[in-house]
């Protein structure tokens, strides 16, 4: 049990601590503060940018539906895919060491979409060190059944689609 004596010297503590435990805590603060801006911003510049392919719109209706997609990403890869048409068998692969490789054909004949539908739909993902932005790439061919007998094929590459 504490007396008089105990009590008043817990006070004389308690007002010498108060001051220092004020400044102990806006120091934590402080810290914990320039710690989290640190890491954001750290984050921040080591994000990688993520581009959709968008085709040139003066190919669409001569191309028609498309029967096969193939698209080569060297020194980085696909990172996204969304929104696929319907009815597509999607085949995708990885050669050692750069390069990644997308498929696309309908399963069936009357599932084939035109060139429109495809727009935003594969995301790239574009690098960020200057060794994979020396060699990096894009090229789309796509295979359409056009408006005549035969087959059209158009070959784009990285600039045409926006990279």
């Amino acid at each position: 049990m504490l007396g008089p004596n105990n009590s008043f010297k817990a006070d004389g503590l308690r007002r010498r601590l108060t001051p220092a435990l004020g400044l102990m805590k806006t120091l934590f603060q402080k810290v914990a503060l320039l710690a989290t801006f640190i890491i954001s911003t750290s984050a921040s510049a080591t994000q990688a940018e993520v581009r959709f392919i968008k085709f040139p719109s003066r190919d669409v209706e001569r191309l028609g539906q498309i029967d096969k997609l193939t698209i080569t990403v060297a020194c980085s890869r696909i990172s996204q895919l969304a929104n696929i048409p319907e009815l597509y068998n999607i085949r995708m692969g990885y050669e050692m060491p750069t390069r990644n490789d997308f498929e696309a054909a309908p399963r069936l004949g009357a599932a084939a979409v035109d060139l429109r539908r495809w727009n935003n739909v594969i995301g790239i993902l574009i690098p960020a060190d200057a060794d994979s932005a020396s060699c990096f790439s894009v090229t789309v061919t796509a295979v359409g059944r056009g408006t005549g007998v035969s087959d059209v094929t158009q070959k784009w590459t990285g600039h045409e689609l926006g990279f």
